[in-house]
């Protein structure tokens, strides 16, 4: 599927925009001020509805999800792409899934503001995903010890019917068969929706400098004051950052999370437990004792084996000591994986780094992580014709993967 497409229009001025699902800063084409997305419960939309007058119209609800799903198993790690939705109300005789139509046509995000009734999904996101993750699980030969997700696109579609002797789609306004039982006593708990999507204005609120980040960042900078920030809780908030600065002018600079975690079941708590842990071939000395252990993962979308080949090798080089407070000096590729996906992914990444392997799968499922800490970190990579490589880790990734990856 491709991305789907949103209309909007611009809290400034009014003028109609066009988005797509992964965009997170709107650019007014009319007025030029620009914008950043955010919602209280995720993304939600609707499908645009017609329907005759006098006639009431209910929305039911489909998950959506696009991305990779990551699956950390006895004897290896597998990754499959998802680009899925799903019906999130239980009325069977409903289609399953949108099909294409939602890729067809351009939607709308539904707001309280939208006419009609919705029917709220059944449980929530994750736990419909992990439902799934299950399903794929099991459909394998072996079990997988951990799942994750990296997530392009997340959250609701909301497809608009009504009925009467028949269940009716508020698309085509065209028939679609016997009203499905049950759909009374789910009739009568829609509702309007408490929130919608709301706009901040990309401004520091440190300073007041326009924020800079590319039109589906997760983190926007200032290059005023040195500040970074990201939408939470309806308002932006400071990301702790730091870089490894070079000389070099040609550096084009990577952005990664670094997650500090409590692990229960497990020593993995310095730079030495994980050399012991990892089975690395090193002499512990002094100062690995000191050395704090943390996750390293990229803040940029990738395609999942680059992803997971990138947080391996980094988690295990743990370069953090060369860091120090500050955004990059140079050129600096957009932060557009949200810190919650990198936080979902750490069980895996650690089934990757843990050896001997076998001993890895009677210890993983065991394993309860609770995270502490994330801030970002840019590392600078210098280019040659094919690849990205850090001059310090010697950690490389391919030019053309990286692009590409823009779009999982």
């Amino acid at each position: 599927m491709t991305a789907f497409r949103i209309e909007c229009r611009c809290p400034q001025c009014g003028a109609p925009a066009a988005l797509e699902e992964t965009d997170r800063v709107v650019a007014c084409p009319f007025c030029r001020v620009r914008s950043v997305l955010t919602a209280r419960d995720g993304f939600r939309y609707a499908l645009p509805a017609r329907r005759p007058a006098g006639r009431e119209l209910f929305y039911v609800p489909y998950w959506r999800f696009k991305g990779f799903m990551l699956f950390a198993r006895p004897e290896e790690t597998e990754h499959t792409f998802i680009d899925m939705t799903r019906l999130g109300v239980g009325l069977g005789t409903l289609p399953h899934t949108l099909g294409v139509r939602a890729q067809a046509m351009k939607l709308k995000f539904a707001t309280p503001e939208t006419e009609g009734r919705f029917i709220l999904p059944m449980g929530s996101f994750d736990a419909a995903l992990e439902e799934f993750q299950s399903r794929l699980s099991r459909s394998r030969p072996a079990e997988a010890l951990a799942a994750a997700h990296l997530g392009e696109a997340m959250g609701l579609v909301f497809a608009p019917v009504y009925a009467e002797e028949k269940l009716t789609d508020g698309v085509l306004d065209a028939a679609m068969g016997k009203v499905p039982e049950g759909w009374e006593a789910v009739a009568a708990g829609a509702g309007r929706l408490e929130a919608g999507v709301g706009f901040l204005p990309a401004l520091c609120p440190a300073c007041g400098w326009d924020l800079a980040g590319e039109r589906d960042a997760q983190v926007l900078v200032c290059g005023n004051c040195s500040s970074a920030w990201a939408p939470a809780g309806g308002k932006l908030e400071r990301v702790a950052c730091e870089c490894l600065k070079t000389a070099g002018a040609e550096d084009y600079y990577l952005p990664f999370w670094l997650t500090t975690c409590d692990i229960a079941g497990i020593d993995l708590a310095t730079y030495a437990d994980l050399v012991r842990v990892a089975n690395l071939p090193k002499v512990l000395q002094p100062g690995f004792e000191s050395r704090r252990f943390l996750f390293w993962t990229p803040a940029f979308k990738l395609r999942a084996g680059a992803f997971l080949r990138l947080s391996e090798n980094l988690t295990l080089s743990q370069p953090q000591e060369v860091l120090a407070a500050g955004l990059p000096p140079g050129r600096h590729h957009p932060a557009n994986l949200a810190a919650a996906e990198s936080a979902g992914s750490l069980r895996v990444v650690l089934a990757g780094i843990m050896k001997p392997r076998k001993e890895m799968a009677e210890l993983l499922p065991r394993l309860a992580l609770r995270i502490t800490g994330q801030r970002l970190a840019y590392l600078p990579f210098q280019g040659d014709r094919h690849d990205f490589v850090q001059p310090h880790t010697r950690v490389a990734i391919n030019r053309n993967l990286l692009a590409l990856s823009r779009s999982l």
